[in-house]
């Protein structure tokens, strides 16, 4: 088999995640563990809005809860460095 073969065959699950360039900073101010409360503060925001990005995020990633999206998020390598 060759290696495009295998690529092509590889689950959808383990695509990437594309997020908004908000969903992101949202994010990473969860992985720091901030509350929605305190995310909004910082971006100048509703906590409404950022409960909004978060659940587009839990979404996107097909996870129950921050803690899981922020790990799936290290996995992926979309924290790194930040």
């Amino acid at each position: 088999m060759t290696d495009n073969a295998r690529h092509s065959q590889q689950p959808l699950a383990d695509a990437p995640v594309r997020l908004t360039p908000r969903e992101q900073q949202v994010l990473l101010w969860c992985a720091y563990g901030k509350s929605s409360w305190e995310i909004g503060q910082i971006l100048e925001c509703k906590e409404s809005t950022v409960n909004f990005h978060v659940s587009n995020i839990l979404r996107k990633f097909d996870v129950p809860t921050r803690v899981a999206a922020v790990i799936k998020a290290i996995r992926y390598g979309m924290l790194v460095g930040q």
